[in-house]
């Protein structure tokens, strides 16, 4: 048996932690691939869908006015959401069959780029006016676009945005629910208030009275709400093993990356596997090794789901295909100018646009938005200084909180162009930041003042 105190044992605790590694990569892989399978299948059957079932519906919703031709945009409102531009260019790529069907199975027909009212080029394209031009849109997987194509001809518009809605709304009543049973009968009351802090700050602050019903953010917005349930109910009664968190994690990585669209799924996911993850666990000395499975698995899978969908790209469309990509990223982090752009993004239009967008949490309240930040921030902080003086378990978890309310700030600023022309919906993920101080607050409750 090795000595405790053997100069060997730490290069043996890295090699456990390498391992670890290794095996969440194989399990993100694997998610990756199964997903990704799934949702192709899904997308090249959804082809099938006869254009005139979904060319109805659509014509419906501008008659009654689910859609309005007018306006990309509606801010604040909670019918038919703050975001239209996004659910008009999805029903676009779900309706627009001018390519071959084996390569719309890959990547969809997209308005042209120069587009600034996609709702517009929808309507045009619903009475036979397509654009004298084809654009594939290789960037993101785009599972939105395919449960468009189910589901508009079965539910209509209207009736897509109300199913998201009201799955998000029972997602977080379960959440609440649970959580106060948890405080009340439950053997981790300390994690129930933390839980109970979560599910209420999303109830609240995460904008789905005007978000939650968008094709757009909708899906992606489920899955992240599901996974909070997902480690809140399962760790109810006892802390959930290491093994089924990081396949969770996995899978949730996964998911995510299927229906992102640069809303916010990826950085607010992996906000919430740092810092939600470790609420699930037990206060063993395993805590670290079982968060960094989590956190590979999660950003693997995502990976990897992209990386799939970019070699079918190389595979199946000319060369120079993914040059587009790579424009779009440069261009989102401020590295390159688009070409429709006159004058390039600065800090100030940043600041601005950062400040205007926290409406996004909640509509025309953007004092209210940043006071509840700042108070949840303090209160974060009172927490995390108290739980660092109590035991290791508590300090581990004070620690990956405290450091997953960095990821937000942090990716909106890295996509600092992005943050500055989207803020307005972008700002949704500092949701994370009061919910996980709120948490932070929660847990120290429990802990003794120290003298």
């Amino acid at each position: 048996m090795l000595d405790p105190a053997s100069p060997f044992r730490p290069a043996v605790s890295m090699r456990g932690y390498g391992r670890a590694a290794a095996e969440a990569a194989a399990i993100g892989i694997a998610a990756a691939l199964a997903v990704f399978a799934l949702f192709y299948w899904l997308a090249a059957a959804s082809l099938h869908i006869d254009r005139a079932a979904l060319a109805r519906p659509v014509t419906a919703a501008f008659a009654n006015g689910a859609l309005d031709p007018a306006a990309s945009w509606q801010h604040g409102n909670t019918e038919i959401g703050s975001h239209q531009y996004n659910d008009c260019l999805i029903l676009f790529q779900a309706m627009d069959d001018r390519a071959p069907a084996r390569l719309r199975a890959v990547s969809p027909l997209s308005v042209p780029i120069e587009t600034d009212n996609s709702c517009a080029a929808l309507q045009a394209l619903t009475v036979g006016q397509a654009p004298a031009t084809t654009r594939f849109y290789h960037q993101y997987l785009h599972g939105h676009t395919t449960l468009a194509r189910w589901l508009v001809p079965q539910l209509g518009v209207a009736g897509l945005r109300g199913l998201y809605k009201l799955l998000a709304s029972l997602l977080l009543l379960a959440g609440i629910g649970y959580a106060l049973l948890g405080l009340a009968r439950g053997p981790r009351v300390g994690e129930a208030g933390a839980w109970l802090a979560i599910f209420v700050v999303f109830a609240r602050w995460y904008g789905l009275e005007s978000f939650g019903q968008s094709l757009g953010h909708g899906p992606a917005d489920l899955m992240i709400l599901t996974f909070l349930l997902f480690l809140a109910r399962g760790s109810a009664n006892r802390p959930l093993g290491a093994g089924t968190v990081m396949i969770g994690a996995a899978l949730f990585g996964a998911l995510t990356m299927a229906f992102e669209f640069l809303t916010g799924g990826l950085p607010l996911g992996l906000a919430i596997i740092l810092g939600a993850v470790p609420l699930a666990l037990s206060g063993g000395g395993e805590q670290g090794r079982a968060l960094l499975r989590a956190v590979v698995a999660f950003v693997v899978a995502a990976g990897a789901t992209m990386a799939a969908k970019l070699l079918m790209v190389v595979a199946l469309f000319p060369a120079g295909a993914l040059t587009v990509i790579e424009h779009q990223l440069l261009f989102r982090v401020g590295l390159e100018q688009a070409a429709r752009r006159e004058t390039a993004v600065g800090g100030r239009e940043f600041v601005t646009h950062l400040w205007a967008g926290l409406e996004g949490l909640a509509s025309g309240m953007q004092l209210l938005v940043l006071g509840s930040l700042l108070i949840a921030l303090v209160a974060g902080g009172w927490g995390y200084r108290r739980l660092r003086a109590a035991g290791p378990a508590e300090r581990f978890r004070a620690s990956a909180l405290a450091g997953s309310l960095l990821v937000p700030p942090l990716w909106l600023v890295l996509f600092w162009q992005h943050s500055a022309e989207h803020a307005w919906f972008m700002d949704r993920i500092l949701t994370w930041d009061i919910a996980g101080g709120m948490a932070l607050f929660a847990l120290a409750l429990r802990q003794p003042a120290s003298e």
